[in-house]
């Protein structure tokens, strides 16, 4: 049944991705398995064919290990069960592009001749680039699907990009015990701390922050190996899943939980140093927080959290109070009476909020024009859309645009 599973989910994500996916076993790398290479292709699967040894002497059931290849590539694996041998990878890909200087740099490390450059240029042109971020959400995903397990898997790094061919260090794995202490205090600090993500839960962002701060340890102080910034951004993206879960847990809609995650993803991605990486973690707990508390549907019973969604999810289309009674199956009148009663205003008055304060957000982070956000917020009638934003807001959308480019 699992092996049915396996077999689906790489058909699905063959078809979803730019990356090659695929199953694999120690067994049949061991056949693959030579000592030399002759030609071009031989020489990238000799040394995957090295790495992939060094990783299957290493793994450890649900532990998602990235591997960073002699040619700066990187794959994923997963192992599912390594009593039957089964692992997951996802690769190879590029997170950023390789330069000329780099190729030559890589020719040199591995003592290659200078007629692979041309070759190299080429294969780096054919091998996708991909956020490890999505990566690593898909692995997640699955590995929480097979186990059962909600908990963010670990994450191991085997970086094997500076090493030589004739580098015996092939055989050791790249968490050394610097590493494995960041580990430990990071986990507990950003991951096991059970009381931080209930606060998260209930957006109370005194009681989180002032929590946060009595695990807080300089992420620059623990984290001296130059190769350490990949064990942080995995840390922290792991971090990122879990206050997301702590957020649905809190009652948050997926629609704002996604927009949030996405962002928190790719700016852990493209952070360039660890001080830049230092400040996250207290910033997403405390964006979570917010997001929580702004947005958590949990005291609302489920016919008008189902209203909410509704009506947030359609805030373009020609939203009526008939309209929104049809989808969630009430009368309007019903459907008016428990709304009021639960949230304190008329459905109307809600939905123009709504999209008023979707106007001041557009308004603030892109270059739309007004017309083009009045036809995003349900509000095509430029007219209305000037005389509904100027009641909540007490200014035209042009002078509030205007006011925040002379701050």
């Amino acid at each position: 049944m699992q092996s049915d599973i396996l077999d689906y989910t790489i058909k699905l994500l063959s078809k979803c991705i730019p990356v090659k996916v695929r199953q694999f076993k120690k067994s049949t790398l061991e056949y693959l398995y030579i000592d030399s290479y002759s030609d071009f292709s031989s020489m990238i699967n000799y040394y995957l064919t090295k790495c992939l040894k060094t990783y299957l002497n290493q793994c450890q059931n649900s532990v998602i290990t990235n591997i960073i290849t002699p040619f700066n590539t990187q794959y994923y694996t997963l192992c599912i069960s390594k009593e039957h041998d089964e692992h997951l990878m996802i690769g190879p890909f590029l997170e950023n592009p390789i330069t000329g200087n780099l190729v030559y740099e890589i020719i040199s490390n591995l003592q290659l001749s200078l007629d692979y450059a041309a070759k190299l240029k080429l294969y780096y042109q054919s091998v996708p680039s991909i956020d490890s971020a999505e990566i690593f959400e898909i692995l997640y995903t699955i590995n929480e699907y097979i186990t059962g397990n909600s908990n963010p898997p670990k994450i191991h790094n085997l970086d094997l990009s500076i090493l030589s061919k004739q580098d015996s260090s092939y055989d050791i794995f790249s968490e050394d015990m610097n590493r494995t202490s960041m580990y430990k205090i990071l986990e507990e600090r950003y991951i096991l701390e059970g009381k931080l993500l209930s606060y998260i839960t209930k957006g109370d962002i005194n009681r989180a922050q002032a929590h946060f701060e009595k695990f807080n340890s300089n992420i620059i102080e623990i984290s001296n190996a130059s190769d350490s910034i990949r064990d942080i951004k995995n840390l922290l993206l792991s971090g990122n899943t879990l206050f997301r879960k702590a957020s649905h847990m809190g009652g948050v809609p997926p629609i704002y939980l996604d927009e949030l995650s996405r962002k928190w993803a790719k700016k852990i991605e493209h952070a360039p140093s660890f001080e830049a990486l230092n400040s996250f973690a207290p910033e997403m707990v405390r964006s979570y927080c917010l997001l929580t508390k702004k947005h958590s549907l949990s005291q609302f019973s489920p016919t008008i959290k189902d209203t909410f969604n509704f009506i947030n999810l359609n805030l373009s289309s020609n939203l009526t109070v008939k309209k929104v009674a049809n989808e969630i199956g009430l009368s309007p009148d019903h459907l008016t009476r428990l709304f009021k009663k639960e949230t304190g205003m008329n459905i109307i008055t809600y939905i123009n909020k709504k999209r008023i304060d979707t106007a001041l957000e557009l308004l603030k982070t892109t270059d739309l024009s007004i017309a083009e956000i009045g036809d995003l917020i349900g509000l095509n009638n430029t007219s209305y859309f000037y005389t509904l934003f100027k009641k909540e807001t007490g200014m035209s959308p042009k002078q509030y645009r205007s006011s925040l480019s002379s701050k």
